[in-house]
This record gives structure tokens, C-alpha cells and sequence, in this order.
């Protein structure tokens, strides 16, 4: 008996991936589970606070090299985890390449800049307070990581880094 439960849930999960598709199980290129729904085209404009208070808008970072947002919480520790992968990008060789800002999810100054300082995140981070950038980028879950083209137009949109961003950028 237990087996056909088994057997049943296996072809659940089965018909529920042939039904979504490829492109919705996979990125292109790999690297991590798809979002649904992932925005692509122009990447949208934002204008964030960082934590000194100081007003920092995406538009004018576009056009010249790519950006990697990264949108992350402090009670993330799948976000914790990948904090020294970003700040080796942000101050090694990529640095010159890419772009970084992470985009702290719906959480106070004060933590925030806590947080900042005691896992050591050498890369600008700006304050999402009330998850509009998130919405606009179709944010459903942290970590997520998104990376806009020189061109600013949406390459990359997962839950996990891209695991061949130097050939991305």
C-alpha cells in the first residue's frame, strides 16, 4: 500500500514538471532553480535609501557595466552563506566588471546596518523598507539574485548566484 502512495506522489511531482516546461524549471544557462514569472526586458528604474540615509538610484549605474542586485535579509542564513562568494566579486577581479548593491528586504535601518558590519559586506547595500523594488522585480523569495546587462536589460533572475557569471558579464 505504502508503495502506491509512493508511486502516485512520484507521478504528482512528475506531471507537475513536464507541465511547467523547461523554462520554468531551469535558467538559461543553468544555475540555480527559475522563478516564474521572472521580469525580463528593461530592468525597472529605483531610487533606495543606503544606510546612512543617502538616496541611491539604479539609472544612472545602467548602461555602463552590469549590476548584480542581490536582495537578502539578516534572518536569511542562505544569504549569510553567500556573503563572502558576493564580497570576493565586489573586491576581486570581477569588481572592475560588475556592479553590486544588495537590497536588505523589508527590515529597519538599525538591523540592517548591524548586520552589515558584523558579517563584514563590503558592497553597497540600500534599504528596500517597504518591498517595493522587490515587487517590481517579482521578488518571491530571498535570496534572490538578479543581474541587469550593460544594456540594462534583465539576464538573470534566480534564487541562487550564477555559477558562470564572468562569461554573463
Amino acid at each position: 500500500m505504502r508503495h502506491r502512495y509512493a508511486i502516485a506522489a512520484l507521478l504528482f511531482l512528475l506531471c507537475g514538471v513536464a507541465l511547467a516546461g523547461p523554462e520554468r524549471v531551469l535558467p538559461e544557462g543553468g544555475g540555480g532553480a527559475a522563478i516564474p514569472g521572472a521580469p525580463t526586458g528593461p530592468a525597472p528604474d529605483f531610487t533606495l535609501p543606503d544606510l546612512d540615509g543617502r538616496p541611491v538610484t539604479l539609472g544612472p549605474f545602467l548602461g555602463k557595466k552590469p549590476v548584480l542586485l542581490v536582495f537578502w535579509a539578516t534572518w536569511c542564513p542562505e544569504c549569510k552563506a553567500a556573503i563572502p562568494e558576493i564580497n570576493a566579486m565586489a573586491t576581486g577581479p570581477l569588481a572592475e566588471k560588475l556592479r553590486i548593491f544588495g537590497i536588505a528586504f523589508r527590515e529597519p535601518r538599525e538591523k540592517v546596518a548591524r548586520a552589515v558590519k558584523s558579517r563584514g559586506i563590503r558592497y553597497p547595500v540600500l534599504l528596500d523598507g517597504k518591498g517595493k523594488v522587490a515587487r517590481a522585480y517579482g521578488v518571491v523569495g530571498i535570496p534572490t539574485y538578479v543581474l541587469i546587462g550593460s544594456d540594462g536589460v534583465i539576464v538573470y533572475k534566480s534564487h541562487a548566484l550564477p555559477g558562470d557569471l564572468s562569461t554573463r558579464i
